[in-house]
This record gives C-alpha cells, sequence and structure tokens, in this order.
C-alpha cells in the first residue's frame, strides 16, 4: 500500500519539517496564476443543463443530490480540485462562472449541486444554514457575540470549522474586501526554524471563544483546549483565530502565559509577512476553494454601495469529504457538535435588533 504523502510522521514530542507543496510562499506565487483556474464554456453548460434537470424533477434546492446533478466533464474539474486542496498548495480560485446570466436562487442551486460533487455540507449557524450568505449586516466584530462573515470589518488571519471553506463571489464591495491567504505550514516551519521555544504552547492548545456558534449561546461559552498546531497519527493540521483564542483566554479565565501570548503573537504576525501572504481581488464568478488544514485566510475591510442591490454579496460553503486527512477527535471538535461537525441548530439567545443597538 502506497504511504499517504500527507502522513510526515511527526507528534508533539517529536515534530518535524513540513516539505509538502502546502508549505509555500506567496511571494513565490503572486506572478504564478497555475492557481487560477478559468471555468470553461462546456463546463457552464454542463451546470446550466444540471440545473434545469434538478429543476424539471420538482427538487427543491437542498433536495438535489449528486446523482440529481449530473456534470461529468466539471465533476472531473472537482475531483482534480480536490486532490490540489489536499495533496498540493491547499487552495484553489476558480474563476469565470457567468453569474449575471442567473437569477439568485438558480445560483445558489447550482452551487449547492457543485456541493454535492465536493463533499457533504455542515451547518454555518444557530439557523442551520448549509449555505451562507456572506454580507455586511451592520454587525461590529469587535464584539465577541458579533461573526465576523456579518459584518464590514477587517478579518484577521483564521480558518474555518470544517475540512473546506468555499466561497462564491455574486458581488463585490465599492471598494476593499481583498482576500488574502497563506500557508499555515509555512507559518509552522518559520517557527520550527527560528522559534522552536514556542512549539509546546501551540501544540498544547488554547480554549477558544465561540462568538454565537457553540451549542448552548452562553456569552462565556468556549471550547476545550485546541491546539494550533495538531499532530495525530502523523498528520498535521492547523486550528488559529488569534481574536477566538485571546477572547477565549479571557472568557475561561485562564489568561495566557506570557510565553502562550509570544506564541499567538508570532503565528499572527508570520501570517501577515508580505513574503507570506497571497492577495487576490474577488470577481463575480469567482469561486475560491480552500483546505482549512492547511490555509488561513483574512479580508479586508471594505466599503459597500448604498443601493441594497449592489452590496457585496458572496455565497459560503462548510464542506468534508472522505479524503481528508485524519484529526484528533478534540481538534476536530471545535463547535463543539461532534467531530468535523458545523454549528449545532438551536434557539437564538439573542435578538439581532439588539445586537445592531450594540454595533
Amino acid at each position: 500500500m502506497t504511504k499517504d504523502p500527507r502522513q510526515l510522521g511527526g507528534s508533539p514530542d517529536s515534530p518535524v519539517h513540513v516539505d509538502l507543496p502546502c508549505a509555500w510562499y506567496g511571494e513565490d506565487l503572486a506572478q504564478d496564476d497555475s492557481w487560477v483556474w478559468q471555468i470553461q464554456p462546456e463546463h457552464v453548460d454542463e451546470l446550466d443543463a444540471a440545473l434545469h434537470r434538478s429543476k424539471e424533477a420538482g427538487l427543491s434546492e437542498q433536495e438535489v443530490s449528486k446523482a440529481d446533478f449530473p456534470i461529468p466533464e466539471f465533476a472531473a474539474e472537482l475531483k482534480r480540485m480536490l486532490d490540489e486542496l489536499e495533496y498540493g498548495r491547499g487552495f484553489v480560485l476558480m474563476r469565470g462562472f457567468p453569474v449575471e446570466k442567473y437569477a439568485y436562487e438558480d445560483l445558489r442551486r447550482i452551487y449547492w449541486g457543485i456541493g454535492t460533487h465536493v463533499g457533504m455540507a455542515e451547518s454555518q449557524n444557530i439557523k442551520g444554514e448549509l449555505i451562507q450568505e456572506i454580507r455586511d449586516y451592520g454587525f461590529d466584530y469587535s464584539k465577541s457575540e458579533h461573526r465576523g462573515s456579518m459584518s464590514s470589518a477587517e478579518l484577521r488571519p483564521h480558518c474555518d470549522i470544517t475540512d473546506i471553506v468555499a466561497l462564491l463571489c455574486l458581488r463585490t464591495a465599492k471598494s476593499g474586501g481583498k482576500s488574502t491567504i497563506r500557508s499555515a505550514m509555512t507559518i509552522y516551519n518559520e517557527i520550527y526554524d527560528h522559534h522552536r521555544e514556542y512549539l509546546a504552547a501551540l501544540h498544547k492548545g488554547f480554549h477558544f471563544e465561540l462568538d454565537g456558534k457553540g451549542p448552548t449561546g452562553e456569552p462565556d461559552e468556549v471550547t476545550h483546549r485546541i491546539p494550533v498546531f495538531s499532530w495525530h497519527d502523523g498528520y498535521i493540521a492547523c486550528r488559529f483565530n488569534q481574536k477566538a483564542i485571546e477572547g477565549g483566554a479571557a472568557k475561561a479565565g485562564e489568561p495566557l502565559s506570557e510565553l502562550e501570548q509570544a506564541a499567538v503573537d508570532c503565528v499572527g504576525q508570520i501570517a501577515v509577512r508580505k513574503d507570506v501572504e497571497l492577495s487576490m481581488t474577488f470577481e463575480p464568478g469567482d469561486i475560491q476553494w480552500l483546505n482549512n488544514s492547511v490555509i488561513l485566510h483574512s479580508r479586508t475591510d471594505f466599503e459597500d454601495y448604498d443601493d441594497p442591490a449592489k452590496k457585496r454579496l458572496l455565497l459560503r460553503l462548510w464542506l468534508n469529504h472522505a479524503g481528508a486527512r485524519p484529526l484528533d477527535y478534540d481538534f476536530a471538535n471545535k463547535a463543539l457538535n461532534g467531530a468535523r461537525k458545523g454549528v449545532r441548530p438551536r434557539q437564538a439567545t439573542y435578538n439581532p435588533e439588539e445586537l445592531l443597538k450594540t454595533a
């Protein structure tokens, strides 16, 4: 049996350097457009035909299964994309789907159909939404109960809960909103090479605040300790969000030690180094695919249009798939809903109108 190249054999007690294609520097890719994959006209034709087939079958958006949405040529491209996410750089930007030709409901159905060929969608919020609109609702991300995806604020480097996060761009902002990614494995290597004194703290992990995503909705709800870099069966994966870690420490009543704060700061500082990060400006029709185990993403703040019909709008999918690397159960249980699971649907413990009053 061929050894999985992702299985490097490291552990917290015996870490190793990550020598994989997912350990890259942004400065090396800035002039390389091989990570931008054009969606071809024949792919659009397939998606259009699958859209009409699913509608003619009388299926609702999320009743559509992989079998109900046949896209053989584009499915092969999605399989190649998954291979790139798991064994390559860990990200792909697909470009060129003609979103302007479709009604909003049809775009959602097409996006859902694409997702069925990639993996299993997970709930992204307490409403149980499997496709979430990413738009500015006027919330204040400086407050722990306000999720950044519901604001126009700058979002610092972080990763999402599931194996994959996908973003389909329907409309861009008036200005700003640039997406920036970086390799979490490059950050790990930088620390391994130059600041090994921080590895023990990063392997031990931190309490993360849950900013409204937890099963109880209590304002001080935090996770168990989750490593920033988790070694499991020789595989490495990353979980990082500096705001959530610092907020979690305060809510858990366990302030970060000087060493722990320095370790978290080190990750955050390397993540925004110009040689490490890679920025991209979304265009309508782009789909960004990221492997959350190896990629951290962020966003600049943005100014939106006054006209609601022009405001920035992206659609997000959280997906798990069978070919993802093995993860430690506690590491994968970020939402306290089970390993690799999304947010548990429940009743709201707050009123959105009241949140806006504090924004």
